[in-house]
């Protein structure tokens, strides 16, 4: 039986590559009334542990949130105790499951950041695909929805070691994820926003941003890059976070245009056209049947050093559990 609980939190709909940590970071660094944590655990690994480990569950996401490469808050960043958890659970009602545990340890850093009534904006990568159980279980949810341009994705991931290898898999990627976002938009309210448009635009989105979330916007989100998270987070992964403590560059909305060379345009161009039209994206390329060469085929830049990936630890704990349990990692 579900039993609804309030974890007063906002929802990112954003897979990696669409400046998801950018964006939370512009509307919660400087804003009392938001709080944006790293995700402290990766949420989708535990759902099939939920089961296996029962009164054990807390006990073991918070032993995981406490291997994260970032810190829940930094102006406390002592290991999280079990016990911590389960009071702040208690007293907001969050129920001893993967969605109410992960809320409770994004209430917990709240708490020590001294935002204790702050509505937490939430930037894991699976809330799209956990969609009906939040709204099934936390009737307050909002979302607020993420896109970029699948010709910048593209540009922005090819060679590296995480996502889609090749400019047909991003692409095709792109469509489903966001394809996804727009079916459930005819059901739910969601606020979506490119961007493009918040790196050219950011106070005007910041603006859109806000009032859809019912709150003041401060101009001091718009230095987000100025605050000692951001510097603590760049120093984690320059890969990742490295963008962080740098003012926004209006210039990177469109660099794909100069650095993606013209097959992978097209690809991603035939594939994305009629989603990129739906987001307002324009076509630079005649539209054109891909052939198996063009699905099949190696992006030319293979590049960039891969680095070490940050949540290792929090991974390897997983598989151990999962190994444990006779669970398939």
């Amino acid at each position: 039986m579900i039993t609804p609980f309030n974890a007063k939190t906002t929802y990112m709909l954003a897979p990696q590559r669409h400046g998801s940590n950018k964006t939370q970071a512009l509307l919660t660094t400087h804003h009392e009334s938001m709080f944006g944590p790293f995700p402290p655990v990766l949420r989708s690994l535990f759902g099939p542990l939920q089961e296996v480990l029962g009164n054990d569950l807390l006990e073991a996401m918070v032993a995981n949130a406490n291997l994260s490469p970032r810190a829940l808050s930094l102006l406390d960043e002592s290991s999280i105790s079990a016990n911590e958890v389960r009071e702040v659970m208690l007293e907001s009602g969050f129920p001893p499951t993967v969605l109410g545990i992960m809320s409770g340890l994004c209430r917990t850093g709240a708490i020590r950041e001294g935002r204790p009534e702050a509505r937490i904006l939430c930037k894991s990568p699976d809330n799209l695909e956990l969609f009906d159980e939040i709204v099934a279980n936390d009737p307050d949810a909002t979302f607020i929805h993420v896109v970029r341009d699948p010709r910048a994705v593209w540009n922005s991931g090819q060679g590296t070691a995480r996502g889609p290898q090749t400019p047909y898999a991003a692409a095709m990627a792109w469509n489903e994820y966001h394809g996804k976002v727009v079916e459930i938009s005819d059901r739910f309210l969601i606020h979506s926003l490119r961007f493009e448009d918040l790196l050219t635009q950011p106070e005007t989105e910041l603006r859109e941003a806000c009032a859809f979330l019912d709150i003041a916007f401060e101009p001091a989100m718009l230095n987000a890059h100025d605050s000692a998270g951001a510097r603590a987070a760049a120093r984690s992964s320059q890969d990742l976070w490295g963008n962080l403590d740098k003012p926004i560059v209006s210039a990177r909305a469109r660099a794909w245009e100069h650095e993606l060379v013209d097959r992978d345009v097209e690809i991603v161009e035939n594939v994305c056209g009629k989603l990129m039209q739906h987001f307002g994206y324009d076509r630079t390329r005649a539209e054109r049947p891909l052939s198996a060469a063009d699905i099949d085929c190696d992006p030319v830049a293979r590049t960039r050093g891969n680095q070490a990936d940050p949540r290792h630890a929090q991974t390897d704990h997983i598989r151990q559990l999962y190994d444990t349990h006779g669970l398939s990692f």
